[in-house]
């Protein structure tokens, strides 16, 4: 996020690894618990990546795991994540590297894995839209076989789920208002989604909501 790093926190950090590693440090030590790090592979431009050398002096610093988004911070989230550079800061650690960035499918997520000789595999953005990812990656690696994607009714039934708790939670109207973002990548792809999440997006109470989602998922099932 632009306005933290600005700030020299979150992604900022990078413009410092001096300060970096000696605040992973001042953390190992102020606490009993295994201290992780996630980070991206540098600010930027790309001809500066400390991410390897930084590897080294977090593992040195007592850091129990790295997590590595394989963007620079000034790409955002645009371009393609590179993850050559995940596994070359695993190969000079001996502490779990976990890899991340552009694994929107159980079978980037494999590849990911196959690629990196990472331990492990982050889901970010993608998981927000598509919760069912994360049993479509363990279909994938713990048995070979990819799962079935998710049915209308599961859909239509995590919209309801996510809804009504929020409002549980929050109130109404604005617990309506914070969950009609997840709604539209849990609808992605069934036919009339972009009108439903149009009218979605205009009703602010979980009646009014509950009744667009049980007519549309009617209408699906008639069709």
């Amino acid at each position: 996020v632009p306005k933290i790093a600005g700030r020299g926190a979150g992604a900022g950090w990078l413009r410092d690894p001096e300060a970096m590693v000696a605040m992973a440090k001042r953390v190992v030590s102020a606490v009993s618990l295994p201290v992780t790090i996630k980070t991206r592979i540098g600010y930027g431009p790309e001809s500066h990546m400390p991410i390897v050398d930084l590897a080294r002096r977090l593992e040195d610093a007592g850091v129990a795991a790295l997590t590595i988004h394989c963007r620079t911070a000034q790409m955002g989230h645009s371009g393609a994540a590179d993850w050559a550079w995940a596994q070359r800061a695993r190969e000079v650690v001996t502490i779990p590297v976990i890899v991340n960035g552009d694994v929107k499918t159980g079978e980037d997520a494999q590849r990911a894995l196959a690629e990196t000789g990472c331990e492990g595999v982050m889901v970010g953005r993608r998981s927000i839209e598509h919760p069912w990812i994360f049993r479509e990656i363990r279909s994938l690696l713990d048995h070979g076989v990819a799962h079935a994607p998710p049915t209308p009714k599961e859909r239509f039934d995590l919209c309801r789920e996510h809804l009504e708790a929020n409002v549980e939670v929050r109130g109404e109207p604005h617990g309506v208002r914070c969950t009609r973002r997840h709604l539209s990548g849990y609808l992605s792809g069934l036919p009339g989604a972009a009108e439903l999440r149009r009218r979605l997006n205009v009703t602010d109470t979980l009646a009014g909501c509950l009744e667009l989602l049980d007519a549309a998922e009617g209408r699906l099932l008639a069709a």
